[in-house]
C-alpha cells in the first residue's frame, strides 16, 4: 500500500532527524557545581543510581517546572528543584552536586527569546518577556522534537492510512 510505505518512510526519516538532534549527554544541558546545596520549598525526592538518572527525573517532573536538581553521592538521593541559584539561597554541602539547567540561567536581554527561560522581565529594547503561564507565542515546555512529532501525527491524521 502506497500510504503505508510513505508513512513508514516518513517515520524512519523523522527517527534519523531526532537521533541527529538529540545526540549528546543529557548532563550537557546542565551547569554542574560541586559542594553546593540550595534552599527550596518546592522539591521532589527520588532514589537514583547516578546523575543521569536524576537528570531524567528532572526532565520528566510533572509537579513543577524543574530548573535544577541535587544529587547526593553517599545516599544516591535525587532532589528535583523548582528553583535555581538565581532564585534562592545557597550553602556548602560536601556530599551534594548541584546541576542547574543552563537554559534557565540565560537572561532575556540576550538573543531573540527563542530559548529563553531566565529571570529578566524585559529585553534590552524594553519588550516584555512572555510569562510562563502563557502558551503563545511560544509554548515554554516543548522543543523542536515535539513539534516534529506533532506535525507528522497531524499530517497522517488529516489523511489516514487506508489499505484495501
Amino acid at each position: 500500500c502506497l500510504h503505508k510505505e510513505r508513512f513508514t518512510l516518513l517515520v524512519r526519516m523523522l527517527y534519523k532527524i531526532m537521533n541527529f538532534l538529540v545526540k549528546g549527554d543529557i548532563l550537557d544541558e546542565y551547569l554542574r557545581t560541586d559542594g553546593v546545596w540550595i534552599l527550596t520549598r518546592n522539591k521532589q525526592f527520588y532514589k537514583t543510581n547516578n546523575e543521569k538518572e536524576c537528570a531524567e527525573k528532572c526532565e520528566a517532573e510533572r509537579n513543577f517546572n524543574c530548573r535544577a536538581f541535587l544529587f547526593t553521592r553517599k545516599k544516591l538521593q535525587c532532589l528535583t528543584l523548582a528553583e535555581n541559584t538565581k532564585m534562592t539561597v545557597t550553602f556548602d554541602s560536601t556530599d551534594a552536586i548541584l546541576y542547574e539547567k543552563r537554559i534557565y540561567l540565560l537572561q532575556c536581554k540576550r538573543g531573540i527569546g527563542k530559548d529563553y527561560r531566565g529571570m529578566e522581565a524585559k529585553t534590552q529594547r524594553g519588550i516584555p518577556c512572555q510569562k510562563w503561564s502563557e502558551k503563545t507565542p511560544h509554548n515554554p515546555k516543548y522543543g523542536f522534537i515535539y513539534i516534529c512529532l506533532h506535525v507528522v501525527l497531524n499530517l497522517f491524521q488529516a489523511s489516514p492510512i487506508s489499505c484495501v
